[in-house]
């Protein structure tokens, strides 16, 4: 869950963001819900979208056979060109990972390349997370609702979400699919982000580590 100081520090800097037109918008082709229904625990690198060789890394670790990408972007005007340039070089999925509060946002990730969005719905009013639900699928992108308590999780079960994130202890409504926000959260889950992987030499070598 994104603390108060997070949030206000991202609602500033929406403030003075350019707005994107939706209608300059294409739809998605890449689905980050099928990179991921799959038997096996998908790992997927998280990376920063502020990194010097995101782009290099990026695509290698796309030619090492990852199953979707992860970039968090932690200033929209300085950073959202680098998430573009990595997310056009690679042929994975790409999740932005970043506290995602206003409808602009959707449309700005998507025209970025983004296929995917984390909606945080402890950051959210119950109404703007379904507005930034629905605004998402509309353009193709697959929203994972983060869920803190059993009341998020029946709102994104609501909502159709095909994936959520949960802590620990809670059950996923059926025909969901999870994935765990860190390696060592313990959930039973389809992919999980994992920082710790940060090149495709990494990614190989925690597939090796699995049994």
């Amino acid at each position: 869950m994104p603390d108060r100081s997070e949030i206000e520090r991202r609602k500033g800097q929406n403030l003075s963001a350019p707005r994107q037109d939706a209608r300059s918008v294409t739809p998605s082709i890449r689905s980050f819900a099928q990179a991921i229904d799959r038997p096996a625990l998908e790992r997927i690198p998280l990376l920063q979208a502020a990194r010097e060789d995101l782009v290099e890394v990026a695509r290698a670790l796309d030619e090492a056979e990852v199953a979707a990408l992860a970039i968090a972007i932690d200033d929209a005007q300085a950073e959202l060109h680098c998430f573009a340039e990595a997310a056009r070089a690679v042929s994975v999925p790409v999740l932005r990972t970043d506290l995602i509060l206003e409808e602009f946002q959707i449309y700005q990730s998507r025209a970025a390349g983004a296929d995917a969005l984390l909606l945080y719905s402890s950051a959210l009013h119950p109404e703007l997370l379904a507005r930034l639900a629905q605004a998402t699928s509309s353009t193709h992108m697959s929203p994972c609702i983060v869920c803190d308590t059993a009341e998020d999780v029946a709102r994104a079960a609501a909502l159709r979400a095909q994936v959520i994130c949960l802590p620990s202890g809670l059950a996923a409504p059926p025909r969901t699919l999870v994935l765990a926000l860190a390696p060592e959260s313990g959930l039973r889950a389809n992919a999980v982000l994992d920082p710790s992987i940060q090149g495709a030499a990494a990614f190989r070598a925690a597939l090796a580590e699995e049994p």
